[in-house]
């Protein structure tokens, strides 16, 4: 009797199992948008928090020298050192140890005379002058481990397109939480790069400081109140994974991914306050101005991130 009842149970029909298989598929399908939509909120909210640091920071850089950092894009010597640059400098230094108070932004780490090397190799001088230099930096309170700071040759390769433009691939640059990019290993004395950690990093993040000028938009950008062009330099460096195209707020008209052209009016566009009538401002249009690429690390497009809400 027993053994009739097991040969009468029925097993799963191959409909049956399609059924199911399709309804898991369709529950997927709707799950899986959904969680990425979450990662990118936490993403979003993580690189918000990156720029109050930032901003803590700077608020203290303002304290000690009651102006905020340049961002102006080149130094004193007229070579090119860009906003997002001096940046990382004011809240870093240039070797990451701190920012030294007789700093003026040069891209060479000189003093105003031209003389004193503020950021020094330790090899280069008696342990307690490298001491004394190390007691006289500012320590703004971006703490190394989640800075996210890398070099210009940690980020682009020099042996592709055009490289690192005018820079020389020392430079330290603030990134972002997104990791769009493959950490790239670099010697910065004989500049070679070569294969690197594999880490996953993000693109450098904009800075620009408000100017004592009136207008908006202008074609003379030297009447605006933010200058494009103090992040240009690096801009026109493009995407480090695809250097057949440009970023939106690129100002030279190449192609963007979208097929669309590059122009710099789009970042004025971008900081634009629609909620201010004629004749219009920008948002912080007496402090500065902080751009994340966003997740998919082209600066320029509709998921930036910025320190103000637009």
């Amino acid at each position: 009797m027993n053994s009739m009842k097991r040969r009468n149970k029925r097993a799963f029909t191959i409909v049956e199992l399609l059924t199911v298989m399709s309804i898991i598929t369709i529950l997927i399908s709707l799950l899986v948008p959904g969680l990425n939509r979450v990662r990118r909120y936490a993403r979003r909210v993580r690189q918000k928090a990156q720029f109050h640091s930032i901003e803590v920071g700077l608020d203290m850089f303002y304290t000690e020298r009651e102006e905020y950092p340049d961002s102006s894009y080149q130094d004193t010597e007229d070579v090119p050192y860009c906003g997002a640059m001096k940046l990382a400098e004011a809240m870093m230094g240039q070797d990451m140890l701190g920012f030294h108070p007789d700093s003026i932004f040069r891209h060479d780490g000189l003093d105003a005379t031209g003389d004193d090397d503020l950021y020094p190799d330790p090899n280069s001088m008696p342990a307690f002058e490298y001491a004394a230099n190390l007691r006289s930096r500012k320590k703004v309170g971006l703490q190394l481990e989640n800075a996210n700071a890398y070099r210009v040759g940690n980020i682009y390769d020099e042996t592709t397109g055009i490289g690192w433009g005018n820079f020389d691939g020392e430079e330290l640059l603030l990134c972002d939480v997104y990791t769009k990019n493959v950490h790239k290993g670099f010697d910065g004395v004989s500049g070679i790069v070569y294969e690197g950690t594999g880490k996953r990093i993000g693109m450098p993040i904009l800075y620009y400081r408000a100017r004592d000028k009136t207008l908006h938009y202008n074609v003379d950008n030297s009447l605006c109140i933010y200058d494009y062009e103090d992040n240009d330099e690096l801009v026109s460096l493009g995407m480090p994974w695809d250097i057949t195209h440009e970023h939106p707020i690129n100002h030279d008209g190449g192609l963007t991914p979208d097929g669309d052209t590059a122009d710099s009016r789009k970042f004025y566009n971008m900081i634009r306050n629609d909620n201010i009538a004629e004749p219009k401002r920008p948002y912080k249009s007496d402090s500065y101005i902080l751009i994340s690429a966003g997740f998919d690390g082209q600066y320029g497009t509709r998921d930036d991130v910025f320190n103000f809400e637009n």
